[in-house]
């Protein structure tokens, strides 16, 4: 059970290296066929391609994790007071984005579900190109309100901390 919960808590970390290591591999054995064997291969540029895409959106829920997205922080330097609510605020700001993108994220799939159309190399499906920006979006939105179920907790603990060695 600790491991599965490991899991969960670096989801993304595992993803985004596995996703960089795939093209890295991807990568090398396409040069290595086009240089060195004189035969160049179709699939790496794609394979590498698409996984670049996972990477990239499996950096949005990492970055809602960790709080490491850019932000715009005069206020909070010239105003700690504000840290909080301006944290609260931009949180919400994310949320609200991620939820108003799953309709249209969600209808181009179907869209591109429905055109049949598949990828040049590999001949795979290609909405499944953009099922990852769906589950991008979700997992944002579940790792926001994750944090701030932990924030509920840690604050309701402390309080009982506070009050229950005093009352």
């Amino acid at each position: 059970m600790q491991k599965f919960r490991w899991f969960l808590d670096h989801f993304e970390e595992v993803f985004m290296v596995l996703s960089l290591m795939i093209i890295v591999v991807a990568m090398f054995t396409g040069v290595f066929f086009r240089y060195v064997l004189n035969s160049a291969l179709t699939w790496p540029e794609e394979v590498s391609r698409y996984f670049l895409i996972l990477l990239a959106f499996s950096g949005l829920s990492y970055g809602v994790r960790t709080k490491t997205h850019l932000r715009i922080d005069v206020l909070e330097l010239a105003l700690p007071v504000l840290k909080k609510p301006l944290e609260l605020i931009g949180d919400l700001v994310v949320v609200a984005f991620c939820i108003f993108m799953l309709g249209p994220a969600h209808s181009n799939t179907i869209m591109i579900q429905n055109s049949g159309q598949i990828s040049p190399a590999l001949m795979m499906p290609m909405y499944i190109v953009y099922i990852p920006l769906l589950v991008a979006f979700i997992l944002a939105i579940v790792r926001t309100i994750e944090k701030y179920i932990k924030y509920l907790l840690q604050y309701v603990k402390s309080r009982n901390e506070k009050f229950g060695k005093g009352g």
